[in-house]
This record gives C-alpha cells, sequence and structure tokens, in this order.
C-alpha cells in the first residue's frame, strides 16, 4: 500500500525531512549529526532509495528523533 504522504517524494539535501539514507561507516559508536545524505519525508522512499544505493554500497536508514538525534532504523546491502 501507498502511503499518500510519500508520492511524489524525492531526496533533497536540507529537505528537513525525518529520514536519512546514508553510506555505513564500520564501526560506528553514534550517528553523525551533519547531513551526509538525502532526507525523506516517508520511510517507504528512504527504504527505495536505500536499496538502489545497497547494490554498491552498505546503506544505512536513520529516523530522526523528537530529541534531535538520528536512530538507526535498518542496514542494507
Amino acid at each position: 500500500m501507498t502511503n499518500p504522504e510519500c508520492s511524489g517524494s524525492s531526496p533533497g539535501e536540507n529537505s528537513g525531512g525525518r529520514y536519512r539514507v546514508r553510506p555505513f561507516l564500520a564501526p560506528e559508536r553514534s550517528a553523525p549529526d551533519q547531513d551526509p545524505g538525502p532526507r525523506f519525508l516517508c520511510r517507504d522512499a528512504a527504504e527505495s532509495y536505500a536499496n538502489r544505493r545497497a547494490l554498491h554500497q552498505t546503506m544505512i536508514l536513520e529516523k530522526l528523533a523528537p530529541a534531535g538525534c538520528w536512530l538507526p532504523l535498518t542496514t542494507l546491502g
């Protein structure tokens, strides 16, 4: 089922989306605060983008928590 909030959602620099996709840098103890990857309004769009990139590199999907820190949701690749 497609989320209507996601339709037309695309990555954009500093778009303010709650979901972020970035390359996974092992080993990591915490997520970097700077914006190293595209942000999305919904998880479906972020996960789709991460899956396409994961063919070439391990990617991590994160969600912005209310406290302002990034929480890892899944690692792909």
